[in-house]
């Protein structure tokens, strides 16, 4: 049987048990289509992004003897206290996790007034990120880190003093002013040290912030910096 972590609590927490395997479902790509009149088919725009969509868990809980109502309000806390987006994990693919909310009805069948049965529908992120990403890669000298998954946006600390540039693959970021790191993040497009505001220190190549791209990427780096971090930020979907 499996189970669900939502929000860092255990579905066994509440007493939820998944009854069977879900299903793997997935984002559809996000895409416009136009029709021109006296040409065949449709011309496609692709946004370049994919929708959200729901995950759904067939799962079951016992109670005991006629206790099925307050262990639904319990069940019922544990879903929809959180807020807004929350991380989601389960025990069918320990390695990745993804972001999701839980907006309900969470309706429950109430068997015999001894266990209860339910559809859990999450609606997710498209991104499934795997959870090595979230560890941070040290360099200290120049290396090449091979993504085999889709284009990550990663968060980089870059350590030094004065000004430098780092390079990933073709893609330049340039720092005027390291007063021992600055963060820059390319999911959030904004680089900090702290609470500090340091975008007015960061010029980019293309106006674009740094991103991992599938295949090989090299990354290097010149002037006032020692050495970097990077958390990638792996993801799939």
């Amino acid at each position: 049987m499996g189970v669900i972590i939502w929000a860092g609590v255990p579905s066994t927490s509440v007493g939820v048990v998944v009854e069977r395997y879900p299903a793997q479902p997935g984002p559809s790509r996000r895409i416009d289509t136009i029709q021109v009149p006296g040409r065949n088919g449709d011309l496609v725009i692709d946004q370049g992004a994919w929708d959200n969509y729901g995950q759904d868990y067939e799962v079951y809980f016992r109670a005991g003897a006629g206790r099925t109502p307050e262990a639904a309000r319990i069940v019922r806390a544990w879903l929809m206290r959180p807020q807004g987006y929350q991380r989601l994990e389960d025990s069918y693919d320990p390695d990745f996790y993804r972001m999701a909310y839980y907006q309900g009805p969470a309706d429950i069948e109430n068997a015999a007034n001894l266990f209860g049965r339910m559809t859990i529908t999450y609606t997710c992120k498209p991104q499934r990120w795997r959870k090595d990403g979230e560890q941070a890669i040290t360099l200290t000298a120049p290396k090449t880190l091979y993504n085999d998954l889709f284009p990550a946006l990663p968060k980089i600390r870059v350590y030094g003093s004065g000004a430098g540039t780092f390079y990933i693959g073709d893609q330049w970021a340039e720092i005027s002013d390291i007063d021992g790191y600055v963060d820059i993040d390319s999911e959030l497009q904004d680089a900090y040290k702290d609470t500090t505001n340091k975008n007015a220190t960061l010029t980019l190549k293309d106006q674009t912030f740094p991103a991992l791209e599938a295949g090989e990427n090299s990354i290097r780096w010149d002037g006032g910096i020692t050495r970097m971090e990077i958390i990638p930020r792996w993801w799939t979907i």
